[in-house]
């Protein structure tokens, strides 16, 4: 009797066990890391200089470098002017995919500035991705999809 028991109960455990899987995984709360395929289409869409083509797609405050752009006006300037001036992060590879924690802030600065920026507006579903191209290596805050796009919150580099 116990044999049977046991074997209904297993028999009852895997469904529960997968549901609550599948549950999880499409919860608000879960959030995978920026799939490769996507980061590189942010990036194709990054040297065709559409990135203010998608509403959204980098909002303000935006970290640049060591600096905090606080306007959507001057995060939209940003983009237009790389745009213009014909930047390309050429022969792009990711190379890191990881989760933002308490110290992700200093890879942009070691300074106040940056540590609050990163406190206020990164969190759970934010990832530092590593991108190395040609002209060195580029690191991106990127955050949930936005028409097919992961979010970009932040850019450093090129950093030899």
């Amino acid at each position: 009797m116990n044999k049977r028991t046991y074997r209904a109960g297993t028999a009852l455990w895997i469904p529960l066990a997968l549901g609550a899987s599948l549950a999880l995984a499409s919860c608000a709360s879960f959030h995978a890391a920026p799939s490769e395929k996507d980061v590189m289409k942010l990036v194709d869409l990054v040297n065709e200089g559409k990135v203010t083509s998608v509403k959204g797609l980098a909002p303000a405050p935006f970290a640049l470098d060591t600096e905090t752009l606080y306007l959507d006006s001057d995060v939209a300037t940003l983009w237009d002017n790389l745009a213009a001036a014909g930047f390309e992060m050429n022969g792009a590879k990711v190379s890191e995919n990881e989760k933002t924690d308490s110290e992700t802030w200093k890879t942009f600065a070691d300074s106040f500035d940056m540590m609050n920026f990163f406190e206020k507006y990164t969190g759970k579903d934010t990832w530092l991705v590593t991108v190395d191209t040609d002209e060195g290596r580029y690191f991106l805050l990127l955050e949930r999809k936005i028409k097919g796009y992961p979010r970009i919150r932040g850019m450093k580099g090129p950093v030899k």
